[in-house]
């Protein structure tokens, strides 16, 4: 399993405690924006070396 594929997982796993948990909104959607902004690092430095 890549860190894309794990990343995904991880996105997914917060969503559900996202629309689950509303007393830690504030947490999930700290973490929701890590992912996202890891993902997006990562398709960069993707484009960025071919």
């Amino acid at each position: 399993m890549n860190r894309t594929e794990i990343l995904l997982l991880q996105r997914e796993k917060v969503l559900t405690l996202l629309s689950e948990n509303k007393e830690n909104r504030a947490k999930w959607l700290t973490e929701l924006m890590d992912i996202d902004d890891e993902m997006e690092e990562m398709e960069a430095a993707k484009l960025k070396a071919n």
